[in-house]
C-alpha cells in the first residue's frame, strides 16, 4: 500500500508541477497522501513488533542489524545511527549512537540486553556491514514517508497541498522510495539470516542443489 501510494502521489505531484491542475490529479495526490499518513505509522509499529520477534527467533540477525558485538555487564545498549561494522576486527568503527535507545527499542526496557555477534561462532554470523546499512536505508525511508504524510496533513489544513512546490518536489522524489525500501528489507531479511536457510536447522551450503 505504501509503495503504491508513493508512486501514485509522485505521478500527481508531477502533473501539478507541470501546471496540469485538474480535479482528477488533485484526487490522485490527496488519496495517496491520506494513505501515506495512515499506513506509514502503522508500518512503523509493525516493524517494532517484528524487531522483537527477530530478537527472539533470529538473534544473530538482530545483532548484525545493530552492529552490536558484545554486552558489558549491566550496561545498556546504544542505538547506533552510523558506523562501519568490521567483520575481521569484530567491532563497529566510527560508531555514533544514542545511549540506551537500543535497549529501549529492542527490549522495551531501560537497560535490557540482547546477544552480540561475539556470542555466535564466526561461521554463524551474518555480514553485519551489509545488514547494518540495508536496515538503516529501509528505516530511514520509512521515517521520510511518515514525515511526508505529516507534512501533507499540515499543508492540507492550510489549503496548500496542491500548490506548495517544495512539497510537490518532495512527493515526486519519494516516488521510488517504497520500492527501494522493499528491496532494502529483502536484503536485510535474506543476508541477515545467513548462513541458514532454516535458522539454526539447515545451512544454505547444505541446501544448495548440485544441478546447474
Amino acid at each position: 500500500y505504501l509503495t503504491t501510494a508513493l508512486i501514485v502521489g509522485a505521478v500527481g505531484a508531477w502533473q501539478l508541477l507541470r501546471r496540469r491542475d485538474n480535479p482528477a490529479v488533485r484526487k490522485m495526490l490527496s488519496m495517496a497522501m491520506w494513505m501515506l499518513l495512515i499506513v506509514a505509522p502503522i508500518q512503523a509499529v509493525i516493524g517494532d513488533f517484528h524487531g522483537l520477534n527477530t530478537a527472539e527467533h533470529q538473534p544473530a540477525k538482530l545483532a548484525a542489524m545493530e552492529g552490536h558485538w558484545r554486552n558489558e555487564p549491566g550496561e545498556a545498549i546504544p542505538l547506533l545511527l552510523f558506523g562501519i561494522p568490521d567483520m575481521e576486527a569484530e567491532q563497529t568503527r566510527y560508531a555514533v549512537g544514542i545511549p540506551r535507545l537500543g535497549s529501549i527499542i529492542l527490549t522495551h526496557s531501560w537497560d535490557g540486553q540482547f546477544p552480540g555477534l561475539k556470542d555466535f561462532p564466526k561461521d554463524e554470523r551474518p555480514n553485519s556491514l551489509i545488514v547494518f546499512w540495508s536496515f538503516r536505508l529501509m528505516v530511514g525511508l520509512g521515517l521520510l514517508m511518515i514525515a511526508l504524510g505529516v507534512w501533507s496533513l499540515l499543508l492540507r489544513r492550510g489549503g496548500q497541498l496542491f500548490t506548495k512546490r517544495l512539497f510537490l518536489r518532495a512527493a515526486l522524489w519519494m516516488g521510488p522510495a517504497g520500492l527501494v525500501a522493499i528491496l532494502a528489507g529483502w536484503v536485510t531479511t535474506e543476508v541477515g539470516r545467513q548462513p541458514w536457510v532454516v535458522y539454526g536447522v539447515l545451512r544454505t551450503a547444505d541446501a544448495v542443489s548440485p544441478h546447474g
